[in-house]
């Protein structure tokens, strides 16, 4: 008799060709100081109504699962345990330089910090839909660094329409009609997973209950035994005690010899403590007119290898700061004002090139004939 295959809830997912094998992702995750240069699909504003490329919403951080999870408002856990959530937004990005199709439209989700400051950049470049923006983590901790590049133009009308219709196409691809159902079908996920958590430790909680009725001092032994085993630790232990007197008495004279050592070298650890610390006041912060020696520009990333007398340093373009390549270059002298940031990187607050003094003109005098 043939068995009838029975249809399963779930299938495993497989790998059908090479291209399969790849993986391709829509989301981009950058890591410490990585960046991307991308045109934004999007207005950083929650009150537009024709905003497809942005969705701005609240998330809490889930310590047990070490992931967020979207804001359920009502009917969140999170928030019936008083914890706040933050502010997190979903936003669409358009590379048109990338070769594949599929990977020319990319999303990517902002923190409280990086909202703000793509807004104040939006507001200072009277939007920013259809602009080249570069985005760059800073540090693990979620500070990243958000700048309208002016080396490529905005996008045409016609490029704009493509994109969106391309950002059209990817929502198709993921089943979903906008951002906001992404998110969505996100917290129902996680909000099974909860559910399923809760169970298996209602599950637990109901084995405690029945292993409460047998007390056990000791894990796997009664009590009888465990008394038998605490008489004769103690019989032990009166014998060990006459053993150690003897002991003890010449682990003193040892322990005085020993103290007269260490004093001196806690002395000698103390002065060496005082002078790092003196090492770290000294340590510089800022530089204000730094004059120094272009030897790399990376003018991709922002960022300039300097040289002087005193060694060489990276610094970073700071925000905000514009500077002609052609003009500084290899080779050249510029002075420079920068600051330490919080990760131990120069940031640039002011450049430009240093100005040599001009050569004096050379002046003779000829002698008169006699």
């Amino acid at each position: 008799m043939a068995r009838t295959r029975q249809k399963s809830e779930y299938m495993v997912r497989s790998v059908r060709s090479k291209e399969d094998r790849r993986r391709p992702s829509v989301f981009m995750r950058l890591k410490t100081d990585e960046s991307f240069r991308a045109y934004a699909l999007f207005e950083p504003d929650p009150g537009l109504e024709d905003n497809p490329g942005y969705y701005e919403y609240y998330d809490h951080w889930d310590a047990q699962g070490n992931q967020y999870v979207p804001c359920a408002g009502e009917r969140c856990p999170f928030c019936t345990a008083n914890l706040n959530p933050s502010t997190r937004a979903l936003t669409a990005w358009y590379f048109p330089e990338a070769g594949d199709v599929k990977d020319q439209i990319k999303l990517f989700t902002m923190n409280f910090g990086t909202i703000n400051d793509t807004s104040d950049e939006s507001e200072e470049e009277d939007g920013i839909l259809g602009k080249q923006l570069r985005i760059k983590r800073l540090s693990d901790k979620g500070d990243y660094k958000v700048k309208v590049t002016t080396a490529s133009k905005p996008l045409t009308k016609a490029q704009l329409k493509k994109a969106m219709a391309l950002l059209e196409e990817r929502f198709d691809s993921m089943n979903i009609e906008t951002l906001q159902d992404h998110v969505n079908r996100t917290l129902k996920a996680q909000m099974e997973r909860l559910k399923a958590l809760d169970a298996l430790e209602d599950d637990d909680d109901e084995d405690d209950e029945d292993e409460v009725d047998v007390p056990k001092a000791r894990r796997g032994k009664p009590k009888a035994e465990i008394a038998e085993e605490e008489d004769e630790d103690d019989e032990d232990e009166e014998e060990d005690e006459d053993e150690t007197d003897d002991e003890e008495s010449e682990d003193e004279d040892e322990e005085d010899e020993d103290e007269d050592e260490t004093e001196d070298e806690d002395e000698e650890e103390e002065d060496e403590d005082e002078e790092d610390e003196d090492e770290e006041e000294d340590e510089q912060t800022e530089i204000s007119g730094g004059v120094y020696e272009v030897v790399k520009t990376d003018e991709r990333n922002e960022k300039f290898d300097l040289k002087n007398d005193d060694g060489k340093i990276t610094v970073w373009l700071g925000q905000g700061i514009d500077v002609d390549y052609d003009e500084i270059a290899k080779g050249v002298s510029v002075v420079i004002d920068a600051q330490l940031d919080a990760e131990g990187d120069w940031v640039i607050t002011a450049i430009d090139l240093e100005e040599k003094p001009k050569p004096r003109r050379k002046t003779t005098t000829r002698r008169r004939a006699s």
